[in-house]
């Protein structure tokens, strides 16, 4: 299956469902493991590497807009059918410097709704062409947590 663009109200709702899971105690999982067969898990390195913790990303997703969306891509791995990962960027400073980040998240049933923070690490495109685009990067309404 390939990566989609969902539409602005598609996103709207995404990212309500989003800060109203963030506000919900125990509602938010970070894939903070270490990766198997040697793979680097950005995300695990990122927060040691500057000393970010979880709550830290919550601001910064808490933050996240329309305009922050990238696309929307169905997860690969054959346990989890029919799931989508949601793509976003978004510029911070958050330890000394600006940053573009790279932000993937999922909600998933697990003993009801939960968020899941899969990466969130700066942007580390291969090739100018995998650089995140931004359809809506127009768009203007605010969306707000709870």
């Amino acid at each position: 299956m390939e990566n989609c663009q969902k539409t602005v109200s598609e996103v709207r709702q995404f990212l309500e469902n989003v800060k109203r899971l963030l506000f919900q105690k125990g509602k938010v999982i970070v894939n903070n493991r270490p990766w198997a067969n040697g793979k680097v898990n950005k995300t695990l390195a990122y927060m040691a590497e500057t000393g970010i913790k979880q709550e830290d990303m919550e601001c910064v997703i808490n933050e996240l807009q329309v305009c922050h969306y990238s696309y929307t891509d169905w997860d690969s791995n054959s346990k989890f059918p029919n799931e989508q990962f949601w793509f976003f960027g978004i510029t911070k400073k958050l330890v000394d410097q600006e940053e573009a980040l790279y932000i993937k998240l999922k909600i998933r049933e697990i003993r009801g709704q939960s968020l899941l923070i899969m990466s969130f690490h700066p942007e580390q495109p291969s090739s100018p062409e995998l650089k995140l685009g931004f359809p809506y990067q127009d768009y203007q309404s605010n969306i707000e947590g709870p």
